[in-house]
């Protein structure tokens, strides 16, 4: 069997024990792709840092572009669909590893800002791939959830969510979760969704938590809030013009990080395995690779705790041991403070490109809690509870 050609980003994980038997490999940096490297390619297999432009493709044979990401504003899909180049991404891939980042932002805004969860009304602005799976989370666990989707909403058959608009939920949540991707045209687009006059309305000490897109959220007008009031915590892990990102809104964030929300293991090698199983099937080869074998075991799997344990103590040891947020905004903190403008960027792809394995709260159970109340909370949280 002769193999394909295949151009793939080299920060890809598990590429060649997905890969390597089908396809020689050219391995590429994403971001900085040129149309000269995929010309003789069969097939790209890359992230959310390519963009796949008809300059890019237009003098190639590619047939089939992958993107191991959920978000496909990167891709121009109305150029391949013209040209009858099948593109997929993968859905939901690092969806539960964006929201375990959000529930460490609601568990550090309760640890050191005292918003406890059990007593805030939460509110989640897309109920995608992402919002979904966190308002259901978030639900589970017996928190006060309300939602904003005017396309889920209006779709013929809408889920059954706590719909808010987008104005109640601004004014009424305590802590608001971004969770929209990035359109620019039609009724519904989301940029700038968070607009200067939507800024304004967000309450007093109220949480904000950016991790769908850097362009949803009108950056310079977040900043302006933040210099003139200090009266936002925000957790921001995606910016405007990502990797030539302003770093001047960091320090008045409580945490900020360079686009990693979805940057556990899990997520990054669920969706090289889904973008593998779409290239087998476009073309017609056999699945012989599945991801469970590939996976490590992770390295701190259980936590005991006393019976004279709060919720909020519990919750903060069992997040913490999976992902302690506050090290990512640490070193991002430092690595940006110390950069000229004209070395941003490249910090700013390196901080992603070397970031450390991450496991998901799934792979983690919890021992000893006696409260039924704080099982629910766990449980439904992410955790197993045992």
């Amino acid at each position: 069997m002769l193999k394909l050609n295949i151009v793939a980003d080299e920060n890809i994980l598990l590429l060649d024990e997905f890969f390597a038997s089908i396809a020689n490999i050219t391995k590429v940096d994403g971001r900085a792709i040129q149309p000269h490297q995929v010309e003789h390619a069969d097939a790209l297999v890359l992230r959310s840092t390519a963009q796949i432009t008809p300059k890019l493709l237009q003098a190639s044979k590619v047939e089939f572009v992958g993107t191991c990401t959920i978000g496909i504003d990167h891709l121009d899909t109305a150029y391949m669909d013209a040209n009858d180049i099948v593109w997929r991404n993968a859905p939901g891939c690092n969806a539960e590893g964006v929201v375990d980042y959000a529930i460490s932002a609601i568990n550090h805004a309760w640890q050191v800002h005292g918003i406890d969860p059990r007593e805030a009304t939460i509110g989640v602005i897309g109920a995608g791939n992402v919002g979904g799976r966190l308002i259901k989370r978030l639900q589970a666990a017996g928190l006060n959830v309300i939602c904003s989707d005017p396309p889920k909403q209006a779709s013929p058959q809408p889920l059954d969510l706590p719909y808010v608009s987008l104005d109640e939920l601004l004014e009424t949540a305590d802590i608001v979760s971004l969770h929209t991707p990035l359109t620019k045209s039609g009724t519904d687009a989301t940029l700038n969704l968070l607009n200067k006059n939507l800024i304004q309305s967000l309450r007093p000490g109220s949480v904000l938590i950016s991790v769908g897109r850097g362009e949803v959220v009108e950056q310079p007008a977040l900043l302006q809030r933040l210099q003139n009031h200090h009266d936002l915590f925000v957790y921001l892990d995606v910016w405007q013009q990502e990797p030539n990102v302003d770093p001047a809104i960091a320090p008045y964030c409580q945490i900020a990080t360079p686009h990693i929300a979805g940057h556990s293991l899990e997520g990054k090698v669920r969706g090289t395995e889904m973008i593998y199983q779409s290239l087998c099937q476009h073309f017609a080869l056999p699945i012989t690779q599945t991801l469970a074998p590939l996976l490590p075991e992770a390295a701190a799997l259980q936590l005991g705790v006393g019976a004279s344990s709060d919720a909020k103590m519990i919750l903060n040891a069992a997040v913490n041991s999976v992902y302690n947020i506050t090290q990512d905004a640490d070193r991002t903190r430092k690595t940006l403070s110390m950069q000229a403008s004209d070395q941003v960027a490249r910090e700013f792809d390196k901080l992603r490109k070397h970031y450390p394995i991450r496991r998901e709260f799934s792979t983690f159970t919890v021992t000893g809690v006696e409260c039924i109340e704080d099982k629910k909370l766990l449980s439904g949280l992410g955790f197993q509870v045992s």
